[in-house]
């Protein structure tokens, strides 16, 4: 029977494994625990009572809840307020208000220094764990998810444990109960109830570290399937903010820092200048060499980029041979210089590691927030205008904007497919 219960055990943690290689947002599913022991006397039965209703019938309890007088809710304990905040999280989930269920439990469990920890160890009170959990997975926050699942878990086991050893210490006490009895009444078969009591002992023991066996079992199992989570969630967003050739910052991840950078440049009043530059004839170079060339000339231009900044600079990739590069707290003439630093870089770079037998150059356009230019879109298009002015001057230079450049026609800072410039 052991053996059994150990295989289904397996069996479902690995159902689970398979559906968190699908979805790295599904958490590990463990049903509420039961009522377990009643409460304190302490705790109002009405209160429990709307709590057990809530959980079974929320449309019920919500219409208890009404019928409650002020008068008990003022005068509810912690413990009482406690599971008062649970009931009204049970309504709230039962109408997909997850913000809501959040905001109660949070309250809930912020008493719980205030709560006596028999009560707390029971599952009137810790099941708010778990619903807790599936409220922040439903809202898409898995570490917070994560850790109150965990928190359920633990206490879960907990209980598990504690009432395993209660039934333990009731049938000892119940078997003794008996066997003093049996003595009274049949003291011909002393010798044969003393070995029947020493095997149920035994039997019990084997039990009791079967059970542990199983438990230190699940939670390994739980906690290498968290980990592997955690792991293929930190991929999968590092995936999603990266270019994946270069591994620079991807377009959308540059506008969200560009926006925020912006934002606190003009709280206070810091200056922020940007970097835009684009690999000459780059058209060129892929239809001679081919695209593998071309490929490891913009892992070289990242390269290249990535010596010339500070750590808190932003160097994205924003399409095809196009390169961002935002400086915080740079004015302009600054930012003109490490431009200048990075042309200079490319330009005198030996490409044949490459296989390409001609010179690389990029055009460099430069910009910085001003009166006119106070949002990130304004600051990317004056830097794109900039550099088409030194495409249009003979490339492979820098120039920084001025109010008499045009619309550069040939942009893609917004296309989904980059132009060849």
């Amino acid at each position: 029977m052991s053996k059994f219960l150990f295989t289904v055990l397996l069996l479902t943690l690995l159902s689970w494994q398979v559906q968190a290689s699908v979805n790295f947002g599904a958490l590990y599913a463990v049903a509420p625990a039961g009522d377990g022991d009643a409460p304190e006397d302490s705790v109002n039965k009405d209160i429990v009572t709307l709590v057990k209703l809530s959980e079974k019938n929320p449309n019920r309890a919500k219409q208890a809840l009404k019928k409650l007088s002020a008068t008990l809710i003022v005068s509810l304990n912690s413990s009482e307020q406690y599971l008062f905040y649970v009931a009204q999280a049970n309504i709230a989930k039962h109408e997909n208000n997850h913000q809501r269920v959040i905001t109660l439990l949070k309250k809930a469990l912020a008493l719980s220094d205030k709560v006596p920890d028999k009560l707390l160890s029971t599952p009137l009170f810790f099941n708010a764990h778990f619903t807790l959990a599936e409220s922040y997975a439903a809202v898409g926050d898995y570490d917070a998810a994560y850790e109150h699942k965990k928190q359920f878990f633990l206490k879960y086991q907990d209980d598990y444990i504690r009432r395993n050893n209660e039934l333990v210490a009731a049938l000892n006490k119940k078997y003794e109960i008996e066997r003093k009895a049996q003595e009274n009444a049949l003291l011909e078969q002393q010798n044969k109830l003393e070995q029947i009591e020493i095997a149920q002992v035994e039997k019990l023991q084997q039990e009791n570290q079967r059970n542990t066996l199983i438990i230190g079992a699940v939670a390994v199992i739980f906690i290498l399937l968290m980990l592997r989570q955690y792991r293929v969630r930190k991929q999968l967003l590092t995936l999603a903010r990266t270019d994946a050739l270069t591994g620079l910052v991807n377009r959308k991840t540059l506008f969200y820092l560009g926006n925020k950078l912006v934002k606190k440049a003009k709280e206070q009043q810091r200056p922020l200048s940007t970097i835009l530059f684009d690999a000459d004839f780059f058209k060129k170079i892929n239809d001679t060499y081919g695209h593998q060339a071309g490929d490891k000339v913009l892992l070289v231009l990242a390269q290249l980029g990535n010596e010339v900044l500070r750590s808190r600079d932003v160097f994205a990739r924003i399409g095809g041979e196009e390169f961002v590069i935002l400086l915080p707290d740079e004015t302009i003439e600054r930012a003109k210089a490490v431009a200048e630093h990075l042309r200079e870089k490319i330009a005198n770079y030996d490409f044949s590691a490459q296989e390409i037998d001609t010179q690389v150059t990029a055009s460099f356009g430069v910009a910085t927030l001003t009166a006119s230019i106070d949002d990130f879109d304004a600051l990317i298009a004056a830097a794109d205008m900039a550099m088409y002015q030194a495409k249009s001057q003979g490339r492979n230079q820098v120039v920084c904007y001025n109010n008499s450049f045009s619309e550069n026609p040939h942009s893609n800072i917004r296309a989904t497919q980059p132009s060849q410039r």
